[in-house]
């Protein structure tokens, strides 16, 4: 991580932040969409 020092802050928090985000956006997009289609499920039962 030599060129680090040259790095802005922002884009160093960037390039770190984003791998550790991702996943947890896409686990819960999946989990409200699970939500969605179990409520929808239920509604039509009715």
């Amino acid at each position: 991580m030599a060129l680090r020092e040259y790095k802005p802050h922002a884009a160093v928090a960037a390039s770190e932040a984003a791998p550790t985000e991702a996943p947890a956006y896409w686990v819960c997009l999946a989990l409200l969409l699970a939500i969605a289609a179990i409520a929808l499920r239920i509604a039509s039962f009715w």
